[in-house]
This record gives structure tokens, C-alpha cells and sequence, in this order.
């Protein structure tokens, strides 16, 4: 009496035979038709999510008795890290944001509309005056970058002042809002002409000697007038920003407020002029 091949093996073989055998069919119907054998498989994973979940609570039970057997030191010290990391991130934010816009004033500084004449040099600030009474900043440029008393000085807004003095590597310059300072200027719509002088006050100027009848508004821009050759004209020198008439004088007092930032600002430019004759300020006279 014949056996069949299956028949002779142990069932250990058997079953690895046909074990081989299913695999294969359902690698083909895989590989032919896997939108049938998809249900299988989505049936096969969620059946895997219960024992996933088994297997990784001894790992999860580690974390949270870890968590909770802390003291109450190391909460504390890491507390105090997390601190010192967030203030070394605020400072460098700090830093970026003033890089940022330290390179948005260059380029409003390179790029502004108000220098239309001649060369540029773009200095930075880098001091004030000793006298407190004073409205004299320093820059970083001098002889050497053929800075020469007399030259006018702007930010990307207006004009800041002029230079007073001029050393090797450095220069003083007057900015407008001192006492000391005058200059000529016009008005937008009239063009009538005035003499703009500082108060002491980096925000406010004075105009002067202007009469009650004077068409002067209050928004009216002032632009320097290019008269006594102390500065060039056309630059903006500010807004009027009060006209009082009603004084017993026979003159207006008429405040104007500067167009430059005169309480800050890092860098500024000097302006070269071939019209600009390089005498000392009306405050030198």
C-alpha cells in the first residue's frame, strides 16, 4: 500500500509546508488584487493595537514613577534652566531684532529720497557732549574721510544739524534743537522765509521772527532755504506743529517739530555739496 509524499513526514513539516503554500497564495492575490486582501489587513492591525499598547506600558510605568519620585530640588533646578534658557533666547531675540533694524535704517539711509546732490558719508554715532546743556553729538568720521566744518548732517527723515568740529578720525556736530543753532528756511505752501532756531528741547524748534498776519498752518512742512550758504536747500527741516498769534508782540510764536530723529539713531549721513560753502554755523558767528 502507497503513501503519499505528506503522508511520510513528520506533521512538524507538514504544517511549514503548508504554511509556505498559504504565504505565497496571499502574496499573489497581494500583488494581483490588494484591494481584497486590505479588509484582512485592517483587521490584523487593530488586533496588533492592544498588544502594541501592552508591550509599552512598562515603559511608560518607568517614565511615570520617574516623574513622580523626583524631588523637589531637581524640579527646582530644572525650572531654574529652563529659566536661563528662555533669557539667553529673549536676549538673542533681542539682538536679531536690533541687527534687523539697525539694517532697516541703513537702507532707508542709503536709499532716501532726500539726498539728491553729491556724495555721501555714513557715520555712525558714537558720543555725546559733556555738557548736558548741550545738543552736540560725535561721529566716526573726520579729516581723514574728508569731513570739513560746516557740512550738513541728516538721517533718512531730514536734516539733524551740521558739523562744528572736525578732528582726525572724528567730528562734533550741532544738531539742531540747540540753543545755539539757526538756520534759513522756507515754507511748503507760501514759500516765505524764516529762521528756524533750537530750544533746547530735541523735540521742538522755534520759528522766529515771523508776523501775526503770516499764512503759516499748523502741518505745514519747512524746508531749508539754501540762504547764508550753510545749508544746502530743499532739505526737510520739520512740521509746524503750533501757531499762536494771540501775543502782545507784533511776531507769531510758531513751534516746529524736527523731522530727524534727534533723541536717536545710530548711524547718520553727511552730505557732500560742490554749492556748499564750508563756513561755521550761525553759532560759531
Amino acid at each position: 500500500m502507497q503513501t503519499n509524499l505528506f503522508s511520510r513526514q513528520p506533521p512538524s513539516f507538514r504544517s511549514f509546508i503548508i504554511a509556505v503554500i498559504t504565504c505565497l497564495v496571499v502574496l499573489f492575490f497581494n500583488w494581483r488584487i490588494p484591494h481584497v486582501i486590505q479588509p484582512a489587513r485592517d483587521v490584523l492591525y487593530a488586533a496588533y493595537n492592544p498588544i502594541y499598547a501592552l508591550a509599552s506600558y512598562p515603559v511608560l510605568s518607568r517614565e511615570w514613577l520617574n516623574q513622580q519620585t523626583k524631588s523637589e530640588a531637581q524640579l527646582r533646578r530644572e525650572n531654574t534652566a529652563m529659566q536661563a534658557e528662555l533669557l539667553q533666547a529673549q536676549v538673542r531675540l533681542q539682538k536679531l531684532s536690533e541687527l534687523s533694524a539697525e539694517n532697516t535704517r541703513l537702507r532707508g539711509l542709503l536709499d532716501t529720497p532726500l539726498i539728491i546732490d553729491g556724495r555721501m558719508e555714513i557715520a555712525e554715532v558714537i558720543g555725546t557732549d559733556a555738557d548736558p546743556l548741550r545738543h552736540i553729538i560725535v561721529i566716526n568720521r573726520g579729516a581723514s574721510s574728508q569731513l570739513k566744518v560746516g557740512q550738513t548732517v541728516l538721517d533718512d527723515k531730514g536734516i539733524m544739524g551740521q558739523i562744528i568740529n572736525v578732528y582726525p578720525h572724528s567730528s562734533r556736530i550741532m544738531l539742531l534743537s540747540d540753543k545755539e543753532h539757526s538756520l534759513s528756511v522756507r515754507l511748503e505752501h507760501t514759500g516765505m522765509r524764516a529762521i528756524v532756531t533750537g530750544t533746547g528741547d530735541l523735540g521742538h524748534l522755534k520759528m522766529e521772527y515771523v508776523p501775526t498776519s503770516a499764512n503759516i498752518k499748523v502741518g505745514e512742512k519747512v524746508y531749508s532755504s539754501g540762504l547764508g550758504a550753510h545749508f544746502p536747500a530743499g532739505y526737510l527741516v520739520g512740521t509746524v506743529s503750533k501757531v499762536n498769534r494771540h501775543n502782545t508782540g507784533e511776531f507769531a510764536k510758531i513751534e516746529v517739530i524736527p523731522a530727524a530723529l534727534l533723541a536717536g539713531g545710530h548711524h547718520v549721513v553727511v552730505l557732500f555739496s560742490d554749492s556748499l560753502a564750508m563756513e561755521q554755523p550761525y553759532a560759531n558767528r
